[in-house]
């Protein structure tokens, strides 16, 4: 994996766990990555919706 810079940021989806928050804020200057989670909703085990989340950058949604 390339170290990331302000021009060429690197793209990070993930679930909801909130640990990779922390982990990629101690990773990397969050001013060079997009990351955006995705939370799944689950009703009686089945999944019902997508939440998405941006937490660092301008994510691509589309793309998730």
């Amino acid at each position: 994996m390339r170290t990331p810079t302000a021009k060429k940021k690197i793209i990070l989806y993930t679930d909801g766990n909130d640990d990779y928050t922390y982990v990629f804020d101690e990773l990397f200057d969050t001013n060079c990555i997009h990351y955006d989670q995705v939370v799944k909703i689950r009703e009686k085990g089945k999944v019902v919706d997508k939440l998405k989340r941006e937490i660092y950058g301008k994510p691509r949604h589309k793309k998730i």
